[in-house]
């Protein structure tokens, strides 16, 4: 890189080192806070800002896109200046051991943030232009990061969950059991349920044009996008802008529970074969292949489309967060389609918060029963 040398790149990893203090640390300097305490700061920050439905502004500064020298005890210099560069309710601290600086730029109201990013990097590459020079700071990257994500590519910012990144045995010796059943239980139900594959794609082509299978978008675990399979119940090209108003009525809770569920009742778009395929779940079987893909899983929350998750407020959000989606769950088996959407989130966050292997069996023997009622499916 440009005016880099390797001089300037060991006193630049100096000062990093300098500028992380121990995680077992339980103090600090200049309020400058350490990877953990940082991380648990930045949680808490989101929590409260999925509370107040308001959004949480953090800026990162990664540095290493420099040849930034120490000087002069420049590591914490820096830490005390980058400090003195926001406002004292702001928290500073060590984002990634050796690579990024993270500032959470608290209580930003919603008009204001394009106006805060401007003013703290303004301030920030003036501090930083003062302990290098002007060309070297401008090569430091200085990026924003806004929870919860608006628009975009990307709907989701892992920077805000640190939290799913914490390696513990007992998360991923559950996670393999889940896996294992996934596996298991996917296999079992195409060998079970392959006479439905032979027939069902009979009726449906008879039924109207198009092709038998249905391929669409969703959003899986922590925000990634799949391609979900079921049997066509719907007619051929048809508008999905009759969706798209209701469920952005139904999130904003202009629909209520008692005069509307989760599905269109008498959609225009379904077939009449379409019609049973949906009340019994029958066009969901094709989801056993996405499931042994490893894009879902058994039990879960239901994968929503994009245009929904666009929607979500930040705490809705958290339905799709740690675990895969799933061809049935909690909200299923008790409320199916005839419950409110916050109801539905409510019970899909209960879910994650209380899962267990035994949990996923027990929801897997309720599904049938549930399914036989048909009460919600439409």
């Amino acid at each position: 890189m440009i005016g880099t040398t390797w001089k300037n790149r060991y006193w630049l990893r100096k000062m990093i080192r300098r500028c992380q203090i121990s995680n077992d640390s339980s103090t600090w300097d200049h309020e400058f806070y350490p990877e953990r305490h940082f991380k648990e700061k930045l949680i808490q920050e989101r929590k409260r800002a999925e509370r107040s439905n308001k959004p949480l502004l953090v800026m990162v500064i990664d540095p290493n896109t420099s040849g930034l020298a120490d000087r002069d005890g420049g590591s914490r210099w820096l830490c005390e200046r980058l400090h003195h560069c926001v406002r004292h309710t702001d928290i500073c601290g060590v984002l990634k051991p050796g690579s990024l600086f993270g500032v959470i730029l608290t209580e930003v109201e919603p008009e204001k943030i394009s106006t805060a990013q401007m003013i703290v990097a303004e301030k920030t590459r003036a501090m930083l232009a003062s302990l290098v020079n002007e060309e070297t700071a401008r090569q430091i990257v200085i990026d924003f990061r806004i929870f919860p994500v608006a628009g975009g590519p990307l709907l989701f910012d892992m920077t805000f969950y640190p939290e799913l990144f914490t390696v513990d045995f007992r998360v991923k010796a559950g996670e393999i059991v889940k896996r294992a059943l996934d596996v298991l239980g996917s296999i079992v139900g195409l060998i079970l349920f392959s006479p439905f594959f032979i027939t069902l794609p009979i009726f449906i082509k008879f039924s109207s044009k198009g092709p038998v299978l249905f391929l669409q978008d969703r959003i899986g675990r922590n925000g990634t996008k799949f391609k979900l399979l079921k049997f066509r119940s719907m007619y051929l090209d048809n508008d999905d802008v009759i969706h798209r108003e209701y469920v952005t009525k139904l999130i904003n809770g202009q629909i209520s529970a008692s005069q509307g569920v989760f599905k269109i009742q008498f959609d225009p778009r379904i077939t009449p074969v379409g019609r049973c395929l949906r009340k019994y779940s029958l066009d969901e079987l094709p989801q056993f292949i996405n499931v042994l893909k490893g894009d879902m899983s058994l039990v879960g929350p239901r994968p929503p489309i994009r245009y929904e998750v666009e929607n979500y407020a930040g705490w809705q959000r958290n339905r799709l967060m740690g675990k895969r989606p799933g061809i049935t769950g909690l909200w299923q088996v008790t409320g199916r389609s005839s419950t409110s959407f916050d109801e539905m989130v409510r019970l899909d966050l209960k879910y994650l918060t209380g899962w267990s292997i035994m949990l996923d069996i027990k929801i897997l023997l309720r599904t049938p029963l549930a399914v036989f009622k048909a009460k919600g499916a439409y």
